[in-house]
């Protein structure tokens, strides 16, 4: 008899948590895969359910599953550790897996000593093995998978990303989720590809890894439609590390869809040396209505601290052809990296307006485990912006942190306390319904400012 496995999203951290809705795509990608393997599965998204943490407690103490299965990122680690605490009691084993215990190791162990067992990369192909040897209780583990007493022994993934089930989306509260830049209600995410073979040192690529794996595009085609009919998803978020890597394939995917008439709308990913007007507008007619890029600066000599092999030329190409092609755009920017003075993060802000960005995500720099700015990182400091997940947050840099902090509320501040861009929020909310979580993100935002 297989192991009953309960997958769980936890809820929220406090009530100052801001974060929108979005779909768990890694615990539904495990769910369909678990499912393949003979188990009976369940998925409980109480962060999107906006449960309590004792209603929580109590969901998971009336299932006691024989496996609850999490997943964290590092920044999120302790709500991983939170739930595995208040759950021990409720359950047989427990089970982590996503970024954090792939990046961390056996240390997750010191930092959650409740875990039984802890995947390392992906684990769609590890979650059947590993369910057979929690239930069995003896012997080592299989290859993949970190236990407390045994040794580790590493795997690769060995089936085609094609050849991978599906995420069980009719596991999730798809109704609960929300995308502030969403065009059209009914809110999904996919992911097309795996891996990125670029090398910015601020990016953990340890689950995935380096070599880039991609699905055909019917295959794209075909889960979008299945979304669209069976779950009412008209407008899907891709979380592929980079979409437009290879133009031919984002050709082949666009014209599927044109062909198809897939009635879905979409945001990807991608880098700023990776389009042209020409591909634009063929995602356009496709079905995109938004594009984010990996801006991180507007100082060359950032840009090449970062490894990101792009220049302040391509970046202010592409937003022109972005806007031309009649396409949204979202820039991604690092504020403070080491060796940035004051005025050259100044100057990164004043460059989003400068190449017409609809939207910008202003961050400080992060020493993620996992990374190769980890291994190098200096002395750092705490300073976050209002959307951030960590309690703390590592940032570094060379800037005093009162300085650094005064920018990032200066950044944040300038640019969306506009007219324009309120207003373009406002409609975005109105058009995703997404009003409630725009207006906690809005009073978020405004205490935030006001705290300085």
């Amino acid at each position: 008899m297989s192991p009953r496995l309960l997958l769980a999203r936890p809820p929220r951290r406090d009530h100052r948590d801001l974060g929108l809705s979005v779909p768990p795509l890694g615990l539904a990608y495990i769910a369909a895969a678990a499912r393949q393997a003979g188990a009976a599965v369940d998925l409980v998204d109480a962060y999107a359910l906006r449960w309590t943490w004792p209603r929580f407690a109590a969901e998971v103490r009336r299932r006691q599953p024989d496996v609850l299965g999490l997943s964290a990122m590092t920044p999120v680690a302790d709500v991983a550790a939170r739930a595995a605490r208040e759950c021990r009691p409720h359950v047989g084993r427990i089970v982590l897996g996503g970024p954090h215990p792939t990046a961390v190791g056996v240390r997750v162990f010191d930092e959650i000593p409740e875990l039984d067992a802890a995947v390392v990369g992906e684990g769609e192909e590890i979650i059947g093995p590993l369910l057979s040897w929690l239930d069995r209780r003896d012997g080592p583990p299989p290859p993949g998978v970190l236990a407390p007493g045994h040794p580790f022994v590493e795997t690769t993934p060995s089936r085609p990303i094609a050849a991978i089930a599906r995420p069980a989306r009719d596991l999730l509260p798809n109704h609960a989720y929300r995308y502030l830049m969403a065009t059209r209600p009914g809110f999904g995410t996919m992911i097309t590809s795996r891996g990125c073979p670029f090398r910015c040192t601020f990016c953990d690529k340890s689950v995935s890894g380096s070599r880039w794996r991609a699905r055909p595009a019917g295959d794209v085609a075909d889960e979008m439609i299945a979304m669209r009919r069976r779950h009412g998803i008209r407008f899907v978020n891709f979380y592929d590390d980079n979409f437009t890597l290879r133009r031919d394939r984002v050709a082949r995917i666009c014209e599927a869809l044109i062909r198809q008439r897939v009635d879905v709308e979409w945001k990807c990913e991608g880098r700023v040396d990776g389009v042209d007007l020409p591909l634009l507008k063929l995602m356009r007619r496709a079905g995109c209505r938004v594009v984010a890029y990996g801006v991180e600066s507007g100082n060359e000599q950032t840009l090449s601290l970062l490894r990101k092999d792009i220049t302040v030329e391509q970046t202010r190409r592409a937003f022109e052809q972005t806007r031309a092609a009649g396409l949204r755009s979202l820039a991604y920017m690092i504020l403070g990296a080491p060796g940035e003075s004051a005025d050259e993060v100044e100057n990164s802000i004043r460059f989003c307006r400068e190449i017409g960005a609809d939207y910008v995500q202003f961050s400080s720099l992060v020493a993620m485990p996992g990374t190769p700015l980890f291994d190098t990182a200096r002395a750092t400091v705490d300073v976050k912006n209002p959307l951030d997940g960590d309690q703390s947050r590592a940032t570094v840099s060379d800037l005093p942190a009162e300085t650094l902090a005064g920018l990032m509320r200066s950044a944040w501040m300038g640019f969306y306390l506009r007219p324009r861009a309120l207003g373009r929020l406002a409609r975005d909310a109105v058009v995703s319904r997404s009003l409630g979580e725009a207006m906690r993100m809005g009073v978020g935002l405004a205490r935030w400012g006001m705290a300085a």
